[in-house]
């Protein structure tokens, strides 16, 4: 393979990477570059497209313009159908002659679908926290610790870190430590740092001045910051926060104040701030994914939300809540655990934590035959998840980097054997694994590289 057809693969795997839709056409508008999200966008496939006249293939394409005035034409919108695309032209010219023109073009549909998707959540919510400390169940010990400390918390603007399992229950913790508060009147606003995609986390942090980039919406975007003003920010996830914006934050968090993207003005904002993860933070520092700095801002506080394999004796008033909830709002019968069990359910290690335990007592209200009692360990009802003793791997090796490759690796096996029993649907997948869609397609992403 020689050196052009080298440079040839590159550039073709780049164009097939886009996001943004592009074609280029020779001086005589023959197109010779046409990639697949320009396809996905104009609705024509690329086999009929490349090689034929850009006037004959797309009518109402601007490329035959650019070659005739040799102009450039930057930012127009163009809308087919119920997709909108920011288009921006270029002639292409080689020792002074022109040799052809490009185009490309980004759909921005998508943006202003999540933005507006954001908008309706955030109005649908009302900014408020739904649940209380008195929601919690804890009739164990280490949940009433984690009670006691968290009415100390909120007497108090300092900000909070809270630290646990997927499914242990932190933002329901975030949200009763803020009603808690003197806070309690203002908004609660929360962001899962996983869930959004990382173009669009520092508009969806801080917000935009309009014009502030392509696609920006007239008048601007006010930021969560400031929607949570005299309120509380929950930052979910925030070990997947992008080391690209963990200083932005960090700034933030020091100067008690945002500039929108695109804007010149500083806005003042008070704000308390509980952040959230499920991450070893420390190792993430030592790995280089977290700013250190970053990290004592956060961890001006700090909780521990134990899992519920350390809290088992909490589980039938947890059930008795689950049910006492459902018979309330749906009108499912009332459900009486027996001590066998009880006895079994505190025997199962938990991976899904409080999450997994609700999911079951759904379906069992779901399956449940009407007069017949519930059984919660049939077939359909109980699905467990158990994952592997990482303290006995961490106990028979010595070599952290070892033990690291072996986590890694069940987890994975753990994943696929997951994915195949839901048939290859990511949302009961990721419900069953106890963690966002987002996060189980980016793992996903990183087992296939």
């Amino acid at each position: 393979m020689d050196d052009f057809e080298r440079q040839e693969r590159f550039y073709q795997t780049i164009l097939n990477l886009s996001h943004d839709g592009i074609v280029g056409v020779d001086n005589d508008g023959r197109i010779i570059i046409y990639n697949q999200a320009a396809a996905n966008f104009l609705g024509i496939p690329i086999a009929e497209a490349v090689g034929g006249n850009i006037a004959e293939v797309n009518p109402k394409a601007g490329l035959p313009r650019v070659l005739a005035e040799q102009s450039l034409q930057h930012d127009e919108l163009r809308s087919i159908e119920s997709r909108t695309a920011i288009i921006n032209r270029a002639p292409v010219y080689h020792n002074g002659e022109l040799i052809g023109a490009v185009s490309s073009m980004r759909d921005v549909t998508e943006l202003q679908q999540y933005e507006e998707s954001m908008r309706r959540k955030l109005s649908q919510q009302g900014l408020q926290a739904k649940w209380t400390l008195d929601h919690f169940v804890a009739k164990s010990a280490p949940m009433q610790r984690l009670l006691r400390l968290a009415h100390r918390y909120a007497t108090v603007d300092s900000t909070l870190l809270l630290q646990g399992e997927s499914g242990t229950g932190k933002e329901m913790l975030a949200q009763g430590i803020h009603a808690a508060s003197r806070r309690a009147k203002g908004p609660f606003v929360a962001l899962n740092c996983a869930a959004v995609p990382e173009t669009l986390l520092e508009s969806e942090l801080f917000g935009y001045e309009e014009g502030a980039f392509t696609g920006a919406r007239r008048g601007g975007k006010t930021g969560l910051f400031e929607l949570a003003h005299h309120g509380t920010l929950f930052l979910d996830e925030i070990g997947e926060l992008p080391v690209s914006l963990q200083a932005r934050l960090l700034r933030a968090l020091q100067e008690r104040s945002v500039m929108r993207i695109g804007g010149s003005k500083v806005i003042p904002v008070n704000v308390r701030i509980i952040a959230a993860t499920n991450r070893d933070l420390v190792g993430q520092i030592h790995r280089e994914h977290f700013r250190q700095d970053l990290y004592f801002r956060l961890a001006v506080l700090v909780l521990s939300v134990p899992p519920l394999r350390e809290h088992v004796e909490d589980i039938p008033y947890l059930i008795e809540a689950f049910t006492r909830e459902s018979h309330e709002t749906l009108g499912t019968p009332l459900f009486q655990l027996d001590e066998d069990d009880s006895r079994r359910l505190q025997a199962y290690s938990w991976p899904g934590n409080v999450r997994e335990l609700r999911n079951l007592m759904e379906r069992a209200f779901v399956l449940a035959e009407e007069n017949q009692p519930i059984h919660l360990f049939d077939d359909d009802i109980w699905l467990p998840v158990e994952l592997p003793q990482y303290d006995e791997m961490y106990h028979s090796s010595s070599h952290p980097n070892q033990i690291e490759s072996h986590v890694v690796e069940d987890e994975n096996s753990l994943i696929l054997r997951v994915l195949r029993e839901e048939h290859d649907n990511i949302s009961r997948a990721a419900r069953r694994l106890g963690m966002h869609r987002t996060t189980l397609w980016r793992k996903l992403g990183k087992m296939k590289q």
